[in-house]
């Protein structure tokens, strides 16, 4: 290893040299959205996630042996991204099929339940984290929205939303009901970051009665109350199918992105 591909001795956050660390601050990057892993039980998660993809936002925040939560693990991406690269994951998930999938992927504790409630009662064992890094339900769009890809969704045999139970953040029916009680969850999440951790939230604007509704932005705003907000990168789907929507009376865009927003604890 040459002098310049050092790891930088002032580095205190992550062990990445400066071009690995450069190339990570573009504001926007391309995955396909779907594990290396293909099984039918990672696949029926309607929302999943490569660990590829967010092995480098934890590799950027983090560095070996610090602990990573998930409050919303689904089938457990995030742990299997921690194993890869050496740090300690906790994963928290409303339904238990999507648990015990992430169970069998990962050594790392899932908890089952309500993040509401477990967040009072379990997670001050686990110590303070580094970083929180998750995907929440994208408010209701799964149940309210359905379009070409649910409808291939359903061929297959695939889950269309996450369930029924009414604990679920995409069974909210308002959105400012939503935007209240997710804001309040990163808020008790605050009290268990380290001083000067980081907290990722991937989520997406979503269209609602012919307008979009901008969740990502209000989120932020949200958050801003409690957490500095650093910017975002923008994920980038470029191989999704493109659909004729609103064709040939109004536009109506493709979305093929979601944010990741980056805050940090003041």
């Amino acid at each position: 290893m040459s002098d310049k591909e050092k790891v930088d001795k002032r580095n205190k956050l992550n062990e990445l040299t400066g071009r690995e660390w450069i190339r990570f601050t573009k504001s926007w990057f391309i995955a396909d959205g779907k594990s290396t892993e293909i099984t039918h039980e990672i696949d029926s998660h309607p929302a999943s996630f490569p660990p590829t993809m967010i092995k480098e936002f934890i590799e950027f925040f983090t560095k070996p042996g610090d602990k990573v939560l998930d409050p919303f693990v689904g089938t457990g991406s995030t742990l299997v991204a921690c194993n890869e690269c050496g740090r300690e994951g906790v994963g928290i998930e409303l339904y238990e099929k999507y648990a015990h999938t992430a169970m069998k992927r990962t050594k790392f504790p899932v908890l089952i339940g309500d993040i509401r409630e477990i967040i009072k009662t379990e997670l001050s064992r686990f110590g303070k984290f580094s970083l929180c890094i998750t995907s929440p339900p994208y408010w209701r769009i799964l149940k309210k929205f359905k379009d070409y890809n649910q409808q291939e969704r359903s061929r297959k045999g695939l889950d269309l939303n996450y369930g029924e139970d009414a604990k679920d953040f995409g069974m909210i029916e308002t959105k400012e009901r939503f935007l209240a009680e997710l804001g309040n969850l990163f808020f008790s999440i605050n009290n268990y970051l380290k001083d000067g951790g980081h907290l990722i939230v991937f989520i997406q604007n979503i269209r609602d009665k012919g307008e979009t509704i901008p969740i990502a932005y209000e989120l932020t705003v949200q958050l801003r109350k409690r957490y500095k907000f650093l910017g975002e990168r923008i994920w980038l789907q470029n191989q999704k199918t493109l659909r004729p929507y609103g064709y040939p009376y109004a536009f109506v865009p493709n979305v093929h992105h979601h944010y990741a927003l980056i805050f940090q604890k003041g």
